[in-house]
Parts: structure tokens; sequence; C-alpha cells
């Protein structure tokens, strides 16, 4: 995930599989190496550098860490929504891989009712974050506006499957900004 992330205030229940979700270090040290949080100074130079000249509408698409989430992605988190976003982000969840409520192993719903609040709330940026469903995401891209339509899964382990839209969110052109839109494309 691009956008900078802060864990705030949440529960020790939560922290830990949060922590080993995304790939945090046990010892509480909030760094991932392997995303963007191990790579502070790039992410700087790449949203100065999308401020500096201009560059409107991009969009990042990213994922692999089991949650969907529809972010500005600002460029600077601590003064949000004071200083500017450079870009939107769209994450998509897994379709089969853990996520948080596998991980603790409660009812599906259980840790997003809990934790995407908490999470948005030590977060400005992100408009939305679904920490327990597995599903997957499509993107249509007009002059206008890029659309992520998300959709959730009945049953992971389930052959015979369905699929149900469950939100939208777009970026209008030249916004960089993230809004809900109640119906898929």
């Amino acid at each position: 995930m691009i956008s900078p992330f802060s864990l705030g205030a949440l529960p020790a229940s939560l922290l830990k599989p949060l922590a080993k979700l995304l790939g945090l270090p046990q010892e509480g040290l909030a760094l991932n190496t392997d995303q963007w949080d191990g790579y502070t100074d790039d992410r700087r130079e790449l949203l100065a550098h999308l401020r500096a000249h201009a560059i409107r509408n991009t969009v990042f698409l990213t994922g692999d860490i089991h949650m969907a989430w529809a972010n500005d992605v600002p460029v600077n988190a601590g003064t949000y929504p004071l200083s500017a976003s450079a870009a939107t982000e769209f994450v998509v969840t897994s379709v089969t891989s853990d996520n948080l409520d596998d991980i603790v192993k409660v009812s599906e719903g259980t840790v997003s009712a809990l934790a995407s609040p908490l999470i948005r709330a030590a977060n400005r940026h992100v408009h939305w974050v679904d920490t327990d469903r597995h599903g997957y995401g499509v993107l249509d891209i007009t002059a206008e506006r890029a659309q992520m339509d998300y959709y959730v899964l009945s049953d992971r382990t389930a052959a015979d499957a369905t699929s149900a839209w469950a939100r939208s969110y777009r970026t209008r052109s030249g916004t960089q900004q993230v809004e809900r839109t109640h119906d898929p494309v």
C-alpha cells in the first residue's frame, strides 16, 4: 500500500494479527520494509515529483495486504487534509488468502466493525477499509473518472461461491481525492 498508514490506538487483540498480516515486526516497530513503509524517502520523492510537475490523475492500484482500501495519497499525512493529496489509491483484498478475521478466528465482519473506524480515525486520508471480506475489484477508467467497484465472495472455500457488489469509490479527473459512489459501473 502506498498511502502512509498509522496504527493509532488499536487494541492489542487486533494489533498483533494486523501487524502479522501487514508484515510488521512482532516487536512493534511500525515498519514493513517489503512495502512502501520501507521506502519512505522514495515515496516522498515520488509524491513530490507528481506535485512539482503538476502530474494529475495518478491512481495507484495495490494489493497483497489481504484487505480492501480506498485512499487519498497525501503529500504529508500528518497535516492532511490541509496538505493536498497527490494521488489516489485503490487496494483490493485477497480472494482466498487469510485476512484479519481468519487469523484471529472470528466471524466475518467482527474485526472490521472495530478496526475500520479506528484505522480511519488515525488516518484521515483513508476513506474505507474492509479488513475481513474476501473478493476482488473491477476498475473502470474514463476521461472523467476512475472507479473501483469492490465485490465480495459468498465463501472463499466453495467452488460454487458467488460474488456480490459491496461498494464503489471513484476519483474524478483532476481531484486527486477518493469519493464514494453508490452504484457500480
